[in-house]
Formats: C-alpha cells, sequence, structure tokens
C-alpha cells in the first residue's frame, strides 16, 4: 500500500511540475481532449477502478500522456484545455493503473486561473 501512495504522491508531483508549462499549440498532443468530447467528470465517469483496462481506456480517451514507473504501474493524464493555454488552467483526469494493466485509481484536477497576468 506504501508504493501506492508513493505513486500517486509521485504522479501528483509530476502533474503539478507541468502544470508550471504551455500546453502549446498543437491540439493533437497526447492526453488533449478536445472541447466538443467528453467533459473530465464524465471521462472519469467511465472508467471503473478494478475492472477497466488500458485497451478499454484508451479506446474510449484516446492516446494519453503516459509516466512508467519501474514498478510496474502507470500514470495517464488527460487534459482539458483551460481559460488560459497553460497546463496550470487546464483540468486533467489523472488514471493511475496498477501494473496488471487494471485501473486503481482515478482523480480530476481542477484547472486553475493564471493570477500572474
Amino acid at each position: 500500500m506504501k508504493s501506492l501512495s508513493a505513486c500517486m504522491v509521485m504522479a501528483g508531483a509530476l502533474a503539478g511540475c507541468a502544470g508550471m508549462g504551455s500546453l502549446g499549440a498543437r491540439d493533437d498532443a497526447p492526453g488533449f481532449i478536445h472541447a466538443g468530447g467528453i467533459t473530465p467528470q464524465g471521462a472519469r465517469d467511465a472508467i471503473a477502478a478494478g475492472r477497466s483496462t488500458k485497451a478499454e481506456v484508451a479506446a474510449a480517451l484516446g492516446q494519453a500522456a503516459v509516466i512508467p514507473f519501474d514498478s510496474g504501474y502507470e500514470v495517464w493524464v488527460y487534459r482539458w484545455r483551460g481559460a488560459q493555454p497553460t497546463t496550470r488552467a487546464a483540468t486533467e483526469l489523472v488514471v493511475l493503473f496498477e501494473s496488471s494493466g487494471l485501473v486503481r485509481k482515478t482523480r480530476v484536477r481542477p484547472g486553475y486561473e493564471d493570477e500572474r497576468k
């Protein structure tokens, strides 16, 4: 259980670090969900912890930004563009996969406005 907690903390830290950068101009970047598609909460609701597989999530949401760990766990990140073109402003769906390939946990991180305008 400690390794699971460590994976989620590390994934959060990595996603947070990415939150300081720019999404860039490419709407075809891995993990980018187009505005006309599914909502972050709708995507989360479509994933069942303990039952959904990597193949099922990829079929439903497309290619993710993937963070692999030596333990075999993986974190997949999907982003929805926010008010500003930064990862900090983007809403993120973070999906943790066990080494078996099944979803262990999901989390939606809402986007934040850049107050440094």
